[in-house]
Order: structure tokens, then sequence, then C-alpha cells
């Protein structure tokens, strides 16, 4: 397919950033974690009937000409042992199927990742389309949610699933910020490959989010953890150095600073905050509020992985019987990570879920790219990799992460620099 083609049919920019931002936002669920809910399942019903429907005959076209990928199998596993996990609850907690599947359809948003690569393969849109999405969306929810931390009180939405409380940190948002993560990524690189300055404003504010409105350790640790990862692969020994002594005196200087002007309190719970996991990790009884519940989850999830240690004891939804709070009382396998995966899906299934990042890793060791935009997707999911250790994000972004497998399919075997189609006689290595 010559260039010409390919561009010609281009969709018309207005409807082409219209349909990437609904693809955006019904796979990484941006709308369900803050006063939108209804918006929320509305979009992501008729996004997963439209998807089934796209992908149905895409695959009878697939079929027909011999062009089934690793990828479609990849994609058919993962999503049959999350409506196996229904299958389990069903047998292990008498929950009706339908319940388990409803609580896991989700999970069918994942096939955006296809549509996306369907509609980049025909020249409908480009890669630079969906990387200016995605930095105008992220860019957009990172200005709310400073809007919602400095001028919206959290007790307004106090029964809401994105406002949680705990004694130390007390009320705060929770809001759905892979997309910011990714935001902070694609920053990060963008100064170190590019040198543009600017993005330092961007990398800021997001650390100020992160430090000092979310307060999740799990994120800071695992981000750090992911930095700390590229910089290790992608520095010589003295740019690390430099590096270190520039940026690591800068940090020390700034906790000097507030220290001098007497604002500790925000130290004072991170202080707390992992002395109590550090607590747990020595066998101590925590004396936080959310330490001491992932310990209680902890002993709950172990009596029952002794039950069913391989097929695990699946998946319940909140809308049966009160879901999770009722049968087992504070219990939500999201919380105690891999822990969380092994109860809903067994050993079995925990190493089916884990497919993804084998099949992502092998993909990034085939290309050979600066595109920081690449870099972002590869190191987002190294991020999802190490969060599902401590937290089992999986169960709430599995159509995220196969979505970012699919644009790291599209780096491998579709992106060219200054030609976004690949030759027509390459197409064969695409086929297994």
């Amino acid at each position: 397919m010559n260039e010409n083609l390919t561009y010609s049919s281009k969709l018309h920019p207005v409807a082409a950033y219209c349909l990437l931002f609904l693809i955006f936002s019904s796979t990484f669920r941006v709308f369900a974690t803050l006063p939108l809910e209804s918006l929320h399942q509305m979009l992501s019903t008729i996004c997963i009937v439209f998807l089934c429907i796209f992908y149905v005959f895409n695959l009878i076209l697939n079929f027909r000409d011999s062009r089934i990928t690793r990828l479609d199998i990849l994609m058919w596993v993962f999503i049959l042992v999350n409506f196996f996990a229904a299958y389990q609850g069903h047998v292990v907690f008498r929950q009706p199927y339908y319940y388990g599947i409803m609580a896991q359809r989700s999970v069918l948003l994942s096939l955006s990742g296809i549509l996306l690569i369907t509609l980049l393969n025909h020249g409908w849109i480009s890669i630079r389309q969906v990387e200016r999405t995605f930095l105008i969306l992220s860019l957009t929810l990172l200005v709310i949610f400073f809007f919602f931390f400095l001028f919206v009180n959290p007790l307004k939405f106090v029964d809401a699933e994105f406002v949680a409380y705990s004694p130390i940190r007390g009320y705060r948002y929770r809001f759905q910020f892979a997309l910011v993560i990714m935001l902070l990524f694609y920053s990060l690189f963008k100064i170190s490959h590019e040198n543009k300055s600017r993005f330092y404003i961007v990398v800021g504010l997001i650390l100020v989010y992160l430090v000092a409105f979310l307060q999740s350790r799990t994120t800071l640790v695992v981000l750090a953890f992911t930095i700390l990862i590229y910089f290790i692969r992608n520095f010589t020994m003295k740019e690390k150095i430099r590096n270190a002594l520039l940026y690591g005196g800068i940090a020390c200087i700034a906790i000097a600073l507030f220290f001098s002007l007497g604002y500790t309190s925000l130290f004072d719970k991170y202080q707390i905050l992992y002395q109590n996991v550090f607590n747990v990790f020595l066998g101590e009884s925590p004396d936080e509020a959310s330490s001491a519940v992932r310990y209680m989850e902890f002993n709950i999830a172990l009596d029952y992985i002794t039950k069913n240690p391989f097929l695990g004891n699946g998946f319940i939804s909140n809308q049966w019987n009160g879901g999770w709070h009722e049968i087992l009382g504070y219990f939500y396998p999201v919380d105690i990570g891999i822990l969380g995966n092994i109860f809903v899906f067994g050993i079995i299934g925990t190493l089916i879920i884990y497919l993804p990042y084998y099949y992502s890793l092998s993909l990034s060791r085939e290309v050979h790219s600066s595109h920081v935009f690449f870099k972002t997707v590869e190191y987002m999911l190294l991020f999802f990799f190490l969060s599902m250790f401590f937290s089992a994000v999986n169960i709430r972004d599995s159509s995220s992460i196969m979505f970012l497998v699919c644009l790291l399919y599209y780096f491998r075997y579709y992106y060219r620099p200054g030609n976004e189609m690949l030759p027509e006689e390459n197409i064969q290595h695409l086929m297994t």
C-alpha cells in the first residue's frame, strides 16, 4: 500500500479524535471514578456491544484469509480466564453465572486494542493522532484531579467509590489515574530523549499530585522501582552519577526546606504509613486501619486458597447479595496483590493472567526505537506488572493492560518512522 493511498483514506481529524477519545475513555475507565458513573456505565455498555460486533466480523475475515495472529490467541485466552472466574464464583459461592459475567464484562473492552490496530493499519488514523489524544486527555484529567483536590470537599461524595477514608490520611479522592502515570512517563521521556524542558512542569505537577494528594504507598513504591529500572537501562554510568547528584540534591534541598519551614505533617504521615507496612512484614500487628485490614484480608485469602489452589474461588459481583462484603466481611481481592489474583483465578489462572507481560517483553525486545510514545507504553506495562504484586490492578484495569499490549504489537509489526504501514511483502510475518 503506497503512502498516498494510506493518507487519502484517513478519517476527518474531528471524527478521528472523537473516536480516539471514546476508545481511551472507555478502555481506561476514565469516567468510572468521577461523578459520572451513569455516563461510564452507558458508554462502556455501548462500547462493549460495538467492539464485540466489530471483532466477530473482523474474526470472520481473518479466518477466511487464514490470518489469526498470536495476539488474537492471547486475547481469547485472557478473556476466557476472566470469564472462568465467573464460573468459579458460581461453583464456590453459588453466585448465578450471569452476575459473574456481568461483573467481568469490562474485560471485553480489551478488544479496543484490536480496533485501534485495525484503524491504524487501514490508515484511517495515525499513531501521531493516538499520541496526541492520550496527551490531551491525560493533561485534562490532571487538571480535573487538581481542581477536585483543591476546591471540592470529598465529603460531598463520601459514599462514592472514588472517595476513601483512613484515620491517617483522612478523606481523599481515588481517581482512575493510570493515564496520569502514563503522562508522567511520557513527560520524563520527553525530557530525557528530546530535551523538552517544558515537560518539567508536568512532571512537577504530577509528583505533587501523587505525593501530597493521592498518598498511595503502593503507587509511589512501584513508580520508584519502574523509574529506577529505566534509569539503569537507559543511561551511561557518567549520566547516572550526574543525574543522581543533580536530582538527588534537588530532592534533599526541597525536603530540608519543608522541614525548616515546619511543614512536616506530610512526612509524619508517610513515616507512619510505611512503618505499618514494615511491621506487617515483621509479623507484628499493624496499628493503622488500612494495614490492619489488609492483614485480615491476607488471612481470609489464604484460607480459601488452600481449598481451591489451582482453579481459584472466582469473582463475586457487588450486585449479588452485597458482594464480597456480605460473604466474607471486609474483603476485596484487589487489595492484596498477587495473593488476591491467586484467590480469584487460582495458580493456573494467575500464570495465564501474566502471559500478556511475557508477550510484551518479547515484543519490546524486538523493537529498537526511541519513539517516546513507544517507551511510554513499554514502561506503563512494566508499572502494571510490578503493581500486580502489591495490588491486583488487573481485576479493574484488564482492558487497559491489553490495550497497551496491542499498541506494543503495532510498534513491533507495523510502525516505521515516516511510514506507518509495513510494506505489503512483510505482511506474512504477522501470521502464525
